[in-house]
C-alpha cells in the first residue's frame, strides 16, 4: 500500500515570527513526544535551520535559523514537508530589518482572521455555514430600513440612513483589495 495515504497531517498556527526565529503550537492532538522529537530531528538537518526547541506540554516548536538562507515562506515549506500544516489565514506578516511588512494591514488582518475564526466556530457548533462579512452588514442595512420606515430620516436624532452608512463601510472594510 502507498505509505502516503497512512501519514499523518499534524495542524499548528504560528505564535511568534521574527527574522531568523519562528514559533508555532502544535494542535493538542498532535503533542505526541515522540513525533515532536522526530520533527525536531527533522528540522536540525535541514540546511540553514540551527537550532530548534520542542516543548510537548505546551505543543511548541521554536526554530531558530539563518534567515539569509531561508525565507518564511522557506521555512513554512519544510515544515510542510513534514506534514505539518500550518493555519494561514491571508498574508502572514513578517518583520524584515525592524520593519513589519504589510504593517498597513496589519490590525485589518488580524481582525478579518478573527471573523473568519468564528466563521468557522459558528460552523463546527450549528453545522450552518455563514458569512459574517456579509451578515453583519446585512444586519445594519436592515436595521437602517426598518428604521427609516418607522421613524423617517429622523434629522434630529440618530438616522436611520447611518445605519446603511455603517453597513456600506463595513462591507468594504471586510473585503479589502490587494493594493
Amino acid at each position: 500500500m502507498d505509505e502516503g495515504k497512512h501519514k499523518r497531517r499534524h495542524h499548528a498556527r504560528v505564535t511568534s515570527l521574527t527574522p531568523g526565529r519562528l514559533r508555532i503550537k502544535l494542535h493538542p492532538t498532535s503533542r505526541d513526544p515522540q513525533m515532536m522529537h522526530g520533527i525536531k530531528r527533522r528540522l536540525e538537518s535541514q540546511e540553514g535551520v540551527h537550532d530548534v526547541r520542542v516543548n510537548p506540554a505546551s505543543g511548541s516548536v521554536t526554530v531558530k535559523y539563518d534567515h539569509q538562507h531561508h525565507s518564511t515562506a522557506g521555512i513554512l515549506g519544510l515544515l510542510e514537508d513534514i506534514d505539518i500544516v500550518v493555519e494561514s489565514i491571508g498574508h502572514v506578516p513578517t518583520v524584515e530589518d525592524g520593519e513589519i511588512e504589510g504593517s498597513d494591514r496589519l490590525e485589518t488582518a488580524g481582525f478579518l482572521a478573527a471573523i473568519d475564526d468564528l466563521n468557522q466556530r459558528i460552523y463546527e457548533a450549528t453545522g450552518i455555514p455563514i458569512n459574517l462579512k456579509i451578515a453583519v452588514p446585512l444586519a445594519f442595512v436592515g436595521a437602517g430600513i426598518w428604521s427609516i420606515g418607522r421613524k423617517g430620516l429622523m434629522i434630529e436624532s440618530v438616522p436611520g440612513w447611518l445605519f446603511l452608512w455603517l453597513a456600506f463601510d463595513m462591507l468594504v472594510k471586510l473585503h479589502p483589495t490587494d493594493r
